[in-house]
């Protein structure tokens, strides 16, 4: 009877029980499980952060000097953690310097946890960056086999108590209910309560086991809500960085693009969008993103794009031009990084597009700053050398003749002159456009201010001579600016390549030296080159270096030549005329270097050299007691058009202390009507301290009446080949009367120039001439020897 009862006792009570401690046991399991996995999770965020913090001190220097080597090893070393999924690192432009990725099952996406990122930081600047992402996968696999564990030990624990109820159930009743009873209390939650039984000691060692089993079901309870609180902060943390990358990508005006080859899918962030002209909320894939590329450049981005799959390229850059949605067109730098399986498979490529348009605008604008002519927009001498060399050689290699045609244009500074710098340069932007417009040759350029080269890399001698027909056709054709009407001529000058020369300054050379002597010949023609005439020009050139020596070295010397006035036969003055005391020469005279020097611009200095000595000698003679004697000293054209002449002139008067009166400045006819204007500005401006102006050589020129009312000048000087030309009856002898006569009616002192005979001497007397200068009186000497004809001549010449 006692059998039966325990055994419905043992039925009765085990079921319930079974079915409670199961259930509680399990549920505290379970809640044990995931405490372990918050707390495992920590420990896990605690690991990535030591690991960062470790590997950041680590690899800052390598970051610093760039070394990949080192890097590298951090890499492979951080990848030999079991729980790290992906590493990367990149420097402080984001680009990626070491990057690898794990593929097996363990390493799935569904695995990974948010990446961990520490940027590197030395002397307060960002050097570089390392990203790591965890796996959870071995985490996961803890828990579950702590879950796994815990349902052993569940069954375990049930198995003892139906042991326990089976064989002692008579005994067990009273402690099995404060077993249940205390369970079932702890499982409402009063979590103070405990099972206190009396009982064998099996009976109470499952008490004190289900009590343990409370506080560490209130320990974990409590681990937990501190782990909790604990991945809140790490949230937070992880929410913060990743907003600070959000701006810095911003900040940057990059825009992010990723293609994803596994999934057929391409993105590009709104920024990217934006440099198309599209919206955010419009949709891009790899095909409507080509459509914007110029169709230029498409190939060329297939091909940087196939150079990942093809070359197994981790990194490519390129630059290319997008079309946007307006139809403006945009340049963009890509920078792409490709993303490969364990097997080598190119996954994924993501990178970065930046805009580099105001970039590529600045670099057309330099370049072009740099080899083109900013007022004609031709070529300039920059670029005419860098092309040319190239040219020459095809041609040479093609064993064909070449020209190069060097354009002078003739009498421009004329222009720049009278009208103004602008009008020049109307009138060359409008050569330089009809000359492009005709003539489809190899190169135009612009080297000098109205200096054009052309260069015809297969053209004969004959086809190169109508070229420079053509050419001065072009540049003589009228022009009408503002009202005035402007013919331009040009002297060319043409050298051929290779029988010339296959060097670009050779040619130049050539060329040059050919249009000289174009010039020569009297312009609005065009020569080819010459060695005999370039041997000329060689001449010139040593004659001209040798000239601006002469003038560093003062080896140019003063020659008087004495006027005489014919009412009382006294020297009334002198005309300095200047000569150059060679080194090796000897004494040379005007006509071995007076034009050249005019020609190059050194008749400027030479001039000033030579009124200085002239001015200093006039102070010496007066103080000498030669009183009254004018000095005459000859201006050139370069040096009347000076802009500084007036004060020029005025300075050496002060420096030298001379009379202004006694000063005399002689001017031809040519100089005075080159620019009529400016002249008589000048003239008037330097008469105002009481200068004198003679006008040389007329009769020569214009001789206009006209143009000679309007001068004010003071004396009138006749040309030599009048007076030694002179005979009764001869025309002459009409104009040197008419000459005397009209200067006097202009209140003007005639002087004849070139007086060699008594004859002479006296026909000018009889037309009522007022001063003479010629070797009848004295040839040129220097000071000393004039000093004794002042002597020797203060009285009335014999015979006058």
């Amino acid at each position: 009877m006692k059998g039966i009862q325990t055994k419905k006792l043992s039925t009765a009570l085990l079921l319930p029980i079974i079915a409670t401690v199961f259930s509680v046991l399990m549920a505290l399991t379970i809640i044990d499980a995931a405490a372990e996995k918050l707390h495992l999770t920590g420990e896990l965020s605690i690991e990535a952060e030591h690991i960062l913090t470790i590997t950041a001190d680590a690899a800052e220097d390598a970051f610093w000097t760039y070394n990949e080597v080192s890097l590298n090893k951090i890499g492979e070393t951080l990848a030999n953690y079991q729980a790290v999924a992906s590493i990367k690192m990149m420097d402080a432009d984001n680009q990626p310097i070491f990057e690898t990725s794990k593929r097996t099952k363990p390493y799935d996406n569904k695995y990974l946890y948010p990446s961990f990122t520490r940027e590197i930081i030395r002397n307060n600047q960002k050097i570089g960056e390392i990203q790591l992402v965890f796996t959870t996968y071995y985490l996961n696999q803890a828990i579950t086999t702590a879950i796994f564990l815990g349902f052993i030990r569940t069954l375990f624990i049930i198995l003892i108590i139906v042991a326990l109820i089976i064989f002692r159930s008579k005994n067990l009743s009273g402690s099995i209910d404060k077993i249940a009873d205390g369970v079932k209390a702890f499982s409402e939650g009063d979590t103070e309560t405990r099972i206190q039984v009396k009982d064998s000691h099996e009976i109470k060692n499952l008490a004190d086991r289900i009590n343990r089993l409370f506080e560490d079901i209130l320990e974990s309870r409590t681990k937990l809500t501190e782990n909790y609180e604990e991945l809140e902060k790490q949230e937070e943390a992880l929410r913060i960085s990743e907003e600070r990358y959000r701006y810095a990508v911003e900040g940057s005006n990059d825009a992010i693009w990723d293609w994803d080859l596994q999934n057929c899918e391409y993105y590009v962030s709104k920024r990217g969008l934006q440099m198309i002209g599209l919206m955010e909320h419009n949709s891009m894939s790899l095909e409507s993103w080509m459509c914007f590329i110029h169709p230029q450049d498409r190939a060329h981005f297939e091909n940087y794009l196939q150079g990942f799959y093809q070359n197994n390229s981790n990194f490519g850059q390129i630059e290319f031009r997008v079309i946007g949605s307006k139809g403006e067109t945009r340049w963009l730098f890509c920078r792409g990084k490709g993303i490969f399986d364990q097997n080598n498979k190119l996954m994924r490529v993501s990178g970065f597009y930046t805009d580099i348009t105001d970039r590529i605008n600045a670099e057309e604008a330099i370049n072009k700053l740099a080899y083109y002519d900013v007022l004609t927009g031709l070529p300039n001498r920059a670029m005419l050398f860098e092309h040319s060399n190239q040219l020459l050689v095809e041609s040479e290699q093609a064993g064909k003749s070449g020209a190069l045609l060097y354009i002078d244009l003739d009498n421009f500074k004329a222009i720049n002159d009278t009208r103004g710098h602008a009008t020049g340069d109307h009138v060359l932007v409008g050569i330089a456009k009809e000359l492009v417009e005709a003539i489809h040759y190899d190169t135009i350029a612009r080297i000098a201010g109205d200096e054009l080269i052309v260069i015809n890399k297969d053209c004969t001698m004959m086809e190169a001579s109508k070229l420079a027909n053509e050419i001065m056709r072009i540049i003589s054709n009228p022009r009408n600016i503002d009202g005035f009407e402007f013919i331009i001529t040009c002297s060319i000058g043409i050298t051929m390549f290779p029988e010339d020369g296959t060097d670009i300054n050779k040619l130049l050379m050539n060329a040059d030296s050919a249009m000289y002597h174009a010039k020569e010949q009297g312009k609005d023609q065009f020569k080819f080159f010459e060695q005999s005439a370039n041997e000329m020009m060689v001449k010139k050139i040593e004659l001209q270096y040798e000239i601006r020596r002469g003038i560093r070295d003062r080896e140019f010397v003063l020659y008087y030549q004495p006027q005489i006035d014919f009412l009382t036969g006294l020297i009334c003055g002198v005309e300095a005329l200047v000569r150059w005391q060679h080194p090796t020469r000897g004494l040379l005279p005007p006509f071995e270097f007076i034009e050249l020097a005019e020609e190059s611009g050194l008749i400027v200095p030479l001039g000033e050299q030579i009124l200085t000595e002239a001015c200093r000698q006039s102070v010496i003679w007066e103080n000498a007691g030669y009183k009254d004697l004018t000095m005459a000293v000859n201006f050139s054209a370069k040096q009347i058009n000076k802009k500084d002449i007036v004060e020029v002139v005025f300075g050496i008067l002060r420096k030298t202390g001379m009379r202004p009166e006694l000063l005399d400045i002689e001017i031809t006819e040519s100089i005075a009507m080159e620019n009529l204007e400016n002249t008589l500005s000048i003239i008037k401006k330097i008469k105002n301290k009481g200068v004198k102006f003679s006008l040389d050589d007329f009769g020569t020129g214009y001789s206009s009446l006209n143009y000679l009312h309007k001068l004010p000048i003071d004396h009138l000087k006749i040309d030599k080949q009048f007076v030694q030309n002179m005979r009764p009856g001869s025309f002459e002898e009409v104009v040197i009367k008419a000459t005397i006569e009209i200067a006097h009616s202009m209140n003007l002192v005639v002087v004849a120039e070139g007086v060699e005979t008594k004859e002479q001497f006296e026909a000018i007397l009889a037309y009522n001439g007022d001063r003479a200068q010629g070797y009848l009186f004295s040839k040129p000497v220097p000071a000393k020897e004039l000093e004794t004809l002042l002597n020797n001549d203060l009285k009335p010449i014999e015979g006058s």
